[in-house]
């Protein structure tokens, strides 16, 4: 782990690093899935709310692995049973019934930095990826995040719906690793978790760099929990400036 080379790969978690997410609402969701299924009339937004609720009751929040690693329910199952009880059909792929689902169910907006940053490692030729706690299969998530910035280069999405286990496990940052056949310690992880993308990022043996919009510090070295030293920055714009420093 190192912050005096230029890496070769950055990973990217989602929610609070490229996006700010409004909460989420999932009736929202369902009802536009709804309203583009083949047969909207089959059912209500109501039917749909309550199957929720109880497909949430029944499945719970925190289901686990053998080892105690939280797992992630995908949300194509959430959605398959949902839709499927009450009897609608669709002439599109899960894959976008997860992104319809998810543009939806909240407000987003782009993180400020987050385009001219990812322009700046494209120059640099440092490569990036998506790594997420996030229920959307990886093929999903490529569909909203190419919504919301087109003009990214990311090679791939890797959620945690698509290994189920979900950070801070090393697991998701191995296998990201591995796929895209590069050495995890010239790999760095930017997210906005301490716990998920601080420790899952060293756990992996990858660079941490925390996002943290609330920080006074416009660039800092924290130490924190017993974590060992890992920089910390309240704008995209401080990395970029960093890594064009190197």
């Amino acid at each position: 782990m190192s912050y005096a080379e230029k890496p070769e790969m950055i990973l990217f978690d989602v929610g609070g690093t490229l996006f700010d997410d409004t909460k989420c609402i999932p009736i929202d969701g369902l009802r536009e899935l709804r309203l583009r299924a083949d047969n909207p009339e089959v059912t209500t937004d109501e039917i749909l709310a309550e199957l929720w609720d109880s497909y949430m009751e029944e499945i719970g929040s925190d289901i686990r692995s053998a080892s105690g690693v939280k797992l992630d329910m995908p949300l194509s199952s959430v959605i398959k049973y949902i839709t499927m009880n009450a009897g609608l059909h669709f002439s599109f792929d899960m894959y976008n019934q997860e992104e319809i689902f998810d543009r939806f169910n909240s407000e987003r907006k782009v993180i400020d930095g987050v385009v001219s940053l990812l322009k700046t490692l494209d120059s640099l030729s440092i490569r990036t990826a998506v790594i997420s706690n996030n229920a959307m299969s990886g093929e999903s998530l490529s569909l909203a995040v190419n919504r919301w910035i087109p003009e990214n280069k990311f090679e791939f999405f890797l959620t945690s719906a698509d290994l189920l286990l979900t950070k801070p496990d090393k697991s998701l940052f191995v296998a990201a690793a591995n796929y895209a056949d590069v050495d995890a310690k010239d790999c760095w992880y930017c997210g906005d978790g301490r716990i998920p993308d601080v420790d899952g990022a060293k756990n992996s043996g990858m660079t941490p760099v925390l996002i943290d919009e609330n920080s006074s510090q416009s660039f800092e070295w924290r130490a924190d929990g017993g974590r060992g030293e890992y920089l910390a920055i309240n704008h995209w714009c401080e990395l970029e400036k960093y890594l064009l420093s190197l």
